[in-house]
């Protein structure tokens, strides 16, 4: 039987100012998990990091983050740059929890020969050689396919672009696939529209649903140039044109005030290029049909955020909410 000289008590001794302040650092770095800015500490840990010297207290704070990494605390900046510091708070990160998929030998090569008795195909082998990248012996070598490449990876199918282009030049209809759905649809495509820099859509009148629809150019295969005229006769306004996520109709238009932090305006102006605002003095008047695409801005940034209304406030609380019940299943 174990006695208690096997398990010496550790001499408990009183901690010296580092220690405590360590501690008292490492203690508000876990209990506000959205980080904490350089300024914040300062105004929360005013016995360690208000000095007159705001200089000193910054390399201090560096000295003391860096003793925590090395003790093993995964401290990150929510934002880059020396500027940025005194607004973008230091955080913890959580430890990654590894959710690889894990197989045995015997389901790796039930795997193997199911995935190879189906007709291949160039999906089937991608699929393939992640599930098998280091064991590659249990594909059954009366089945190992080589790879085909097309003949020249550079050369890009502009075939379709160019039948599009051909049928809105025309005012002639098509007849189109869209992504992963084998449904025929017949379109008319009226216009083109870049959206910033690199994507393209079709702006075009969609027989089937009877409206105007947003294609995305990749995702559109031509299966039939017509010869029909178009049926409608839409005329295209700027509306139609406007692509950002704000002018979606999903309810009517509201308005809604908001103070944004000078340090974020020119983010927060950018954001808005393109959606219908006002600015009234110090806020911003912003005129919306889908009021919850402005959450993503204040998710990534929530320090811009001084001031809005309680309404729009209670329902951010509740989209933070759903996200974070929707993570623990994860």
């Amino acid at each position: 039987m174990a006695s208690f000289e096997d398990f010496p008590m550790i001499e408990v001794k009183k901690m010296n100012e580092t220690e405590v302040r360590l501690f008292s650092l490492l203690f508000n770095l876990l209990r506000e998990p959205k980080g904490i800015s350089f300024q914040k500490f300062r105004n929360i840990m005013p016995r360690f990091y208000k000095n007159e010297d705001i200089e000193s207290d910054r390399k201090k704070l560096y000295r003391d983050l860096n003793q925590l990494k090395s003790l093993g605390f995964n401290i990150k900046v929510a934002q880059y740059g020396y500027q940025s510091e005194d607004f973008f708070p230091y955080y913890i990160e959580k430890e990654s929890i590894d959710r690889s998929l894990k197989f045995s030998k015997e389901e790796l090569e039930y795997l193997s020969k199911s995935l190879y008795s189906a007709e291949l195909t160039k999906e089937l082998i991608s699929l393939s050689q992640k599930l098998f990248s280091y064991h590659l012996d249990l594909i059954p070598n009366q089945t190992k396919h080589p790879i085909t490449h097309d003949s020249d990876e550079t050369n890009v199918d502009t075939s379709n672009t160019e039948k599009i282009l051909q049928a809105i030049k025309d005012k002639r209809a098509i007849t189109i696939v869209y992504g992963y759905d084998e449904k025929e649809r017949t379109i008319e495509p009226y216009r083109l529209v870049r959206k910033h820099t690199t994507d393209f859509y079709v702006l075009a009148y969609d027989r089937g649903k009877k409206s105007l629809r947003r294609f995305i150019l990749p995702k559109i295969t031509v299966k039939k140039e017509t010869k029909e005229e178009f049926f409608s006769n839409l005329k295209i306004t700027n509306e139609d044109l406007n692509f950002h996520p704000l002018s979606l109709k999903t309810h009517d238009e509201m308005e809604i005030l908001f103070q944004i932090h000078p340090e974020y305006e020119d983010r927060w102006k950018l954001f808005l290029e393109g959606a219908k605002f006002e600015t009234i003095e110090n806020q911003y008047k912003v005129f919306t049909t889908n009021q919850n695409a402005l959450f993503q801005f204040f998710v990534i940034l929530p320090e811009a955020l001084v001031e809005a209304s309680a309404t729009w406030k209670d329902r951010f609380a509740n989209h933070l909410q759903e996200w974070e019940n929707l993570y623990q299943f994860v």
